[in-house]
């Protein structure tokens, strides 16, 4: 596994020096690693999921987004995610009404039920 130092300066060349450089028509900005290439800069011989969260979480506080696709890995900074539009209120409930008293509360967040 990785050490904790060496996934800092993965996720500080992520951010400082491969989303700044200039590649495939753009001067800078977002991008997509491969699960292979992602396993090679981390140099790791298999890429664990704690590997991939701890990137993720120093990478969020560098201020790039890692997203994990399973085979794919796009990088995009979070000022960037920020200014994505957000559906007005009217909109979202079209889609998601309010629950009706006597509903479930919803709280479960995670699919991790007994129900099939």
């Amino acid at each position: 596994m990785a050490s904790r130092e060496w996934i800092e300066k993965v996720a500080q060349i992520l951010w400082a020096e491969v989303y700044e450089a200039s590649f495939r028509g753009k001067e800078r900005g977002r991008f997509c690693l491969t699960r292979e290439q992602l396993r090679k800069a981390l140099r790791v011989e298999r890429l664990h999921a704690t590997t991939v969260e701890r990137l993720q979480d120093i990478a969020l506080e560098k201020g790039l987004v890692v997203i994990d696709l399973d085979d794919l890995f796009p990088c995009v900074e979070v000022d960037v995610l920020r200014r994505y539009r957000r559906p007005p209120s009217e909109v979202f409930a079209r889609f998601f009404p309010p629950l009706a008293d006597g509903d479930e509360d919803g709280d479960q967040d995670d699919d991790d039920s007994d129900e099939g």
